[in-house]
């Protein structure tokens, strides 16, 4: 017979001649893939309303909207450094026209009029007219100038560093948005762990209150028949009030917890949640969670970025000697009484050099402060990721606890319910009393309830774990 093995997980086949036999080192393989690919699909499934909560919320969160309108912004401002290399182009004009004020005495005619009436009396004849003496006022009158002016920088190192600023700063704020997002679906998902936790609870209340309706039933059935008393019902009816009264506080916490989970989605308040979520699935490996990992948290990357923003500042004030060198070159018109002939159009040319000599002391006073602004950049940069560190050894340690309290909660549920099944078959067939009964049935109802606690803070610390390691994937 031929032996075939069809491995789901990667996609491929396998056959063996007759009377080939796999080895147990390969059945074991084969059997670890096939729970490995159930094992994911199960989780995948669970987490399925939850992973489309998450995707909501990020999509409709005012906050993390208006961190995108920053981002934008900040791409705006780049996008303006970087064009500042670009030649700049303008059109000039101006009009001016006055009369009076301050004016020169120009003798012309004093000059040329003797040489003339001498030309004229040699040649016989009156070919030179005499000209009067020129009195101008340096006020223009009807002068007008319209020219395009053309300017590019040659050498700025300020234009170049603000370029860097920028770039830094667009850093940053991708960044932000990045810790926004990652903080946005730890809330999500521990808001709708604390959603299922009360809906347990509120499971568990209604499920004891039917149990001490069924009780109050009995007990009257009991003092019916003479088999019972009146202080038994009497106590019955009391604990169901108990049951109700915690039921209502359970409805209630739930109520508002639903109503948290919907603000963080900014949809309609009471909109109704999906429970369907296989907690069980999703506590199933948590091994990727357990050791404490910083080092892909987007906020060192921004605390990074922030110490190289703070240097290229300091970089900016410290090269404030280094000369600035531009050129420029005007093509227009200009004269009097709007004239366009041949003599009004010109170009003029230029580059222009400054260099800083002197100014108070005022430049090197800012590249003081931009230092001590790097440096406590930096200080704050060593000081913040000390406290990451710290908080995720925190989570670490709180994640333990939090699994450590599950499984006594496990065990205890279990032993509860075993406990609570004896003692009701016993008090239906009158080998216990009501108040062993009631102890009973209120300790599986506190197991139930301390179950369902443990479990969600345990999802709840994952959630804390996943955002200390920054390990959920942000889809930009």
């Amino acid at each position: 017979m031929f032996f075939e093995r069809t491995r789901i997980a990667t996609g491929w086949t396998r056959r063996t001649a007759p009377g080939c036999r796999p080895s147990a080192s390969q059945l074991r393989a084969l059997t670890t893939a096939f729970i490995g690919s159930g094992l994911m699909a199960t989780i995948a499934a669970a987490q399925a309303p939850l992973d489309g909560y998450i995707t909501q919320g990020l999509a409709n969160n005012v906050v993390l909207q208006q961190k995108h309108v920053s981002l934008d912004r900040a791409m705006e401002d780049l996008k303006e450094a970087r064009s500042l290399f670009l030649p700049s182009l303008n059109l000039n004009a101006s009009f001016l026209s006055g009369e009076g004020g301050r004016y020169f005495n120009f003798p012309v005619g004093d000059l040329v009029n003797p040489v003339y009436r001498t030309l004229n009396q040699f040649i016989g004849q009156n070919a030179f007219p005499e000209v009067e003496n020129v009195q101008a006022y340096l006020n223009p009158k009807n002068y007008y100038d319209a020219h395009v002016r053309a300017s590019l920088p040659l050498l700025n190192t300020d234009i170049m560093h603000n370029q860097r600023i920028q770039e830094q700063a667009v850093q940053l704020q991708e960044y932000e948005v990045a810790i926004y997002r990652r903080e946005l679906v730890k809330d999500i998902k521990v808001a709708y762990y604390n959603v299922l936790m009360t809906g347990q609870a509120v499971r568990s209340y209604t499920s004891a209150l039917q149990l001490i309706e069924r009780n109050v039933d009995v007990t009257r059935s009991l003092q019916r028949h003479g088999a019972g008393v009146p202080a038994q019902v009497l106590r019955a009816q009391a604990e169901r009030e108990h049951i109700a009264s915690q039921l209502a506080q359970a409805t209630n916490q739930l109520a508002n917890a639903r109503r948290y989970f919907n603000f963080l989605l900014n949809v309609d308040l009471d909109a109704p949640v999906d429970e369907h979520f296989d907690m069980d699935a999703a506590l199933a490996d948590t091994s990727s969670f357990i050791a404490a990992d910083i080092g892909r948290r987007e906020e060192l990357q921004a605390l990074r970025t922030a110490v190289g923003l703070r240097r290229t500042r300091t970089k900016l004030t410290s090269q404030y000697w280094v000369p600035k060198l531009s050129t420029f070159i005007d093509l227009g018109y200009q004269g009097m009484d709007w004239s366009t002939d041949r003599y009004a159009d010109y170009y003029l040319f230029g580059v222009q050099l400054d260099v800083p000599l002197f100014n108070g002391g005022r430049n090197r006073y800012r590249e003081h402060r931009a230092q001590f602004d790097q440096d406590i950049a930096e200080l704050n940069a060593h000081h913040s990721t000390q406290q990451l560190f710290l908080s995720a050894t925190q989570a670490q340690s709180e994640l333990a606890t939090a699994q450590a309290m599950l499984r006594s909660a496990r065990a205890r549920n279990s032993s509860a319910i075993s406990y609570f099944n004896l003692i009701e078959k016993g008090f239906l067939e009158g080998a216990n009393t009501q108040i062993e009964y009631l102890d009973a049935r209120d300790q599986l109802t506190g197991a139930e309830v301390q179950l369902a606690v443990a479990r969600a803070t345990v999802l709840q610390k994952l959630a804390e774990m996943e955002r200390q390691n920054a390990t959920y994937p942000l889809n930009n």
